[in-house]
């Protein structure tokens, strides 16, 4: 466990943690997708061998035993209609003014528990968020992350992170007279350091993020103050076109071992 200021958070082994005994809580996973990208046309409905990008996180949703609920919420009829046809609902339009390129996760996600309870007067104990620019997940990350925080009252969330490859060690602010400033300053010069002895860091990948409800209801956040950390060993988040190139190989690749 290591702290930064407010937050702490908490690295967890990449380990089987799910026991089939234990699903007290409910829990509902979300897939945001607004229409629309800049980097990759439509890539939340764009074909990757053979099926939609959404249709893949939706089907992760439905194949881990802890989540109980699969909704997608997303601003266009098109993409909801994909989405119920893969098995995923679609209880509501997003409203334009949470599909924008600035719209906040807690925005998107403040907006979708509302309707549930204002609508179903359903409420969920645990969120879990799918992105849909993730193809490739394995659906035990999923249940690990999910039965740490129902094990582990403390923690508000569990996100899940990879080694960083460039150390904020050694970054550097620069002002407009060129001169820099280090980015981190809890270690003296750790910029003239060797890396091998500077702390670890990691960084988030943002492919699966599981959260307690009252986080974003009661303290308006998508994290909390206790983070966890769960490591993962791959990462295939597609935001250009190579992204969606590679992610659609290492799949081909995987329906071969079949």
């Amino acid at each position: 466990m290591f702290s930064d200021g407010m937050y702490v958070f908490i690295y967890i082994e990449n380990k089987k943690l799910w026991r089939e005994d234990m699903k007290e809580c409910e829990v509902l996973a979300v897939i945001p997708a607004r229409s629309g990208s800049k980097s990759v046309v439509d890539k939340n409905i764009r074909l990757i061998n053979g099926k939609p990008m959404i249709a893949y996180s939706i089907e992760h949703a439905l194949k881990a035993p802890g989540i109980d609920r699969v909704i997608v919420s997303t601003d266009s009829e098109k993409y909801a209609e994909i989405a119920r046809k893969y098995g995923a609902e679609v209880p509501f339009i997003r409203p334009a003014e949470y599909a924008t390129d600035t719209a906040l996760d807690l925005d998107v996600f403040r907006h979708a528990l509302s309707y549930l309870k204002e609508n179903e007067k359903y409420m969920p104990d645990i969120v879990v968020q799918l992105r849909p620019t993730y193809p490739i997940r394995k659906i035990q990350d999923i249940e690990n992350m999910i039965q740490y925080l129902k094990e582990h009252p403390e923690a508000d969330s569990v996100r899940c992170i990879a080694p960083a490859k460039e150390i904020p060690y050694k970054m550097w602010f620069m002002d407009e007279k060129n001169i820099l400033s280090p980015i981190m300053k809890d270690v003296p010069e750790c910029y003239n350091m060797p890396r091998q002895q500077l702390p670890k860091v990691y960084y988030q990948n943002a492919c699966i993020d599981v959260f307690r409800t009252t986080v974003v209801t009661e303290k308006n956040s998508m994290t909390g103050d206790v983070i966890a950390g769960y490591q993962m060993d791959e990462n295939y988040d597609i935001d250009t076109e190579e992204d969606f190139l590679k992610a659609a190989e290492k799949l081909k690749a995987d329906l071969e071992k079949l």
